[in-house]
């Protein structure tokens, strides 16, 4: 197999130095000729799907060399046989001539396959853009050529470029700015447009390629955000007069957003005044969010939690909805309103039931309410129904174990004790008991 590989590698090498695509138009060549590549094409095609890519090498080359025109398939499974060899290549230079073969490959492709209605001109850009990005390139360290048919790419493409495309373009624009400082203008334009395009597809309810759009918008900011390409300052210096200005145009509000929220600057003023003008024009999850910690600010709680019900309702993911309703009861905790902040710790749950933190809520809620009897053994009880809860937390979430752990053995020692049991028997160790006033829960006697 290694001395096959090592053959057709030469072959290769040895072709490309020849004068190159020694290639006939069409309506001249020979009868021989066609029928040589109609026998190539069928060669290479069989082992090429089957991904025996050192047998399909010699055929496609050939094919590739002489008919560069024949099929679609001679650059579908060309870029995979090339990227193949390239990996098999120990030598640098010889991996150079296959990279840079790989290159005009993706040019021939749209040459003679550009105008193809599903993969036209642009997509053919951004799956160069991608392997080159991927492929070593000693002279373009910073991958600018892939930067630039990324960009390409993006902008033929429109609202209908992949989502794969939209979060290469970012990671080069960031590679590109993590060594030239001056590329941060450009950086900030590319994660507007690019935002914009995913903002329509995240909303497009028909179609099914929408949480691969959510998905590469979430990771767009953790990258943004990682790389510390962006600080709330310098945003504030570009949107100050920009938000006004653009009050109410709603895709460049709703980039801002996403944009500030990528850099953690939800304190920002800026951030604030772009939520609420959006939430006017047009509610959506991330202008109620925005609007909701505008309010938590001010101190604002009935406003804040107007805005995260907001959320909640506008959002399709059950892992966010989770989250905005357990703010809403830690809020209600913290206001010292037991009942709302049970019911939202629910409701949560009702999203996400294999989350901890809501149990540990509704167990403090419960340990804290002591006073729900005259009777102070009975008053006890409700330590029974709070470590109840904390039970069931690190039950189904391994991140609250050592809390939850804490709190049972905190709260296990107030339980009633066998001398107060003694003249209550419907404590009796065992038995089940319904814990009064607003708690109202079932719960077993210890």
């Amino acid at each position: 197999m290694k001395t096959r590989i090592k053959l057709t590698l030469l072959a290769i090498v040895s072709i490309f130095s020849m004068v190159i695509k020694a290639q006939a138009d069409s309506s001249t060549r020979t009868a021989e000729v066609s029928d040589k590549c109609k026998e190539n094409n069928s060669v290479f095609y069989e082992f090429a799907k089957n991904k025996s890519y050192a047998d399909a090498a010699a055929p496609w080359l050939e094919l590739y060399t002489t008919c560069p025109e024949y099929s679609k398939n001679i650059y579908k499974y060309g870029a995979k046989i090339l990227n193949w060899q390239i990996k098999q290549e120990p030598d640098a230079a010889k991996k150079q001539v296959l990279v840079n073969r790989l290159m005009s490959v993706y040019d021939d492709r749209i040459k003679y396959f550009g105008d193809d209605s599903y993969i036209p001109t642009p997509r053919i850009l951004g799956l160069k853009a991608i392997d080159y990005y991927k492929l070593p390139t000693p002279k373009d360290k910073l991958k600018k050529e892939a930067y630039k048919w990324m960009g390409q790419a993006v902008d033929g493409l429109g609202n209908k470029t992949d989502a794969a495309f939209l979060q290469y373009y970012i990671i080069l624009s960031v590679n590109i700015f993590n060594k030239e400082p001056a590329h941060l203008d450009k950086l900030v334009k590319d994660y507007v447009k690019v935002n914009d395009i995913l903002l329509v597809n995240v909303s497009d309810s028909t179609s099914k390629y929408a949480k691969s759009y959510e998905q590469v918008k979430d990771a767009n900011n953790q990258y943004i955000a990682k790389s510390k390409a962006l600080s709330v300052e310098v945003l504030d210096k570009i949107y100050l007069t920009g938000v006004e200005e653009n009050k109410l145009d709603l895709a460049y509000l709703s980039s801002v957003i996403s944009l500030y929220k990528a850099v953690g600057g939800d304190e920002s003023q800026v951030y604030f005044s772009a939520s609420a003008y959006a939430h006017k024009i047009q509610p959506t999850e991330e202008s109620a969010v925005g609007c909701a910690n505008m309010s938590m600010n001010k101190k604002d709680y009935e406003s804040c939690v107007a805005y995260l019900e907001d959320a909640t309702k506008l959002s399709n993911s059950d892992a966010n909805k989770a989250s905005y309703q357990m703010n809403i009861a830690n809020m209600y905790y913290n206001l010292k309103n037991k009942p709302k902040a049970r019911e939202h710790a629910r409701k949560s749950l009702e999203y996400n039931s294999q989350q901890g933190k809501p149990y540990i809520l509704i167990g403090n809620l419960y340990a804290s309410s002591t006073g729900i009897y005259s009777d102070a053994v009975l008053n006890k009880t409700i330590y029974y129904a709070a470590v109840d809860k904390y039970i069931k937390a690190k039950a189904i979430d391994s991140s609250v174990v050592e809390e939850a752990n804490e709190k049972i053995n905190k709260y296990s020692s107030y339980f009633p004790e066998d001398n107060e049991i003694f003249m209550h028997p419907d404590l009796e160790k065992g038995k089940s008991y319904t814990v009064g006033g607003w708690i109202g829960e079932t719960t077993m006697c210890r």
